[in-house]
């Protein structure tokens, strides 16, 4: 496995901790005002990934639908596309593995909806297709990396990026995001409805 790895849990939670101070706060809270601009567009959040992206991907799409809920309110339309094994493995089996985003993008995607795209390398050759794809439909691009960022750091209209080399930190800070746009997401829906309040 590329990349570098921690010896002892203090290591581990050190580099963590360095990391955090690395990682653009504002951009992340720029992640969460496009998704509630979605939400108040009745508009769609796809999310992809590889290996453990592709669970990132899942979790970030439960919490974008669950955690963020406001009761009276409507949910997000939070889709994972890695969630669909028949779509996955009956395109990457019959058309190719680097279409498996793209495919499920081209049928259900409208302009307006939202794509995040996961991928510690950010070179991830089915997840740069998706958003090649999204590029050119209108869709807003997310993009979360690692390691220099890759072609994918190039290609989001918003980009949080963990300057690490070590997969397993650079996937937990993806997840840990995923947590921090659900709440900012779920804070703003209240915020809404407070001012709604106020001024009706």
């Amino acid at each position: 496995m590329a990349g570098s790895t921690c010896a002892t849990a203090r290591q581990y939670m050190d580099e963590m901790k360095r990391l955090l101070h690395l990682v653009n706060d504002l951009a992340v809270d720029k992640v969460s005002e496009a998704i509630f601009t979605a939400w108040k567009g009745d508009r769609r959040v796809f999310i992809c990934g590889n290996g453990g992206s592709a669970l990132t991907s899942s979790h970030w799409a439960l919490d974008l639908m669950k955690t963020a809920e406001v009761d009276g309110q409507p949910r997000l339309k939070a889709i994972s596309l890695t969630d669909n094994v028949g779509v996955i493995t009956a395109v990457g089996n019959d058309v190719s593995f680097d279409d498996v985003f793209r495919y499920p993008l081209d049928a259900y995607a409208e302009q307006g909806d939202i794509l995040i795209a996961i991928s510690c390398s950010g070179n991830s050759p089915n997840v740069i297709s998706a958003c090649e794809w999204a590029a050119t439909h209108g869709l807003t691009v997310i993009a979360l990396t690692g390691f220099t960022g890759g072609k994918l750091r190039e290609l989001g209209d918003i980009r949080v990026h963990v300057p690490s080399d070590n997969y397993g930190i650079i996937e937990d800070m993806h997840m840990a995001m995923g947590h921090m746009a659900a709440q900012g997401l779920r804070a703003r829906i209240l915020a809404q409805e407070e001012v709604a309040t106020w001024t009706s």
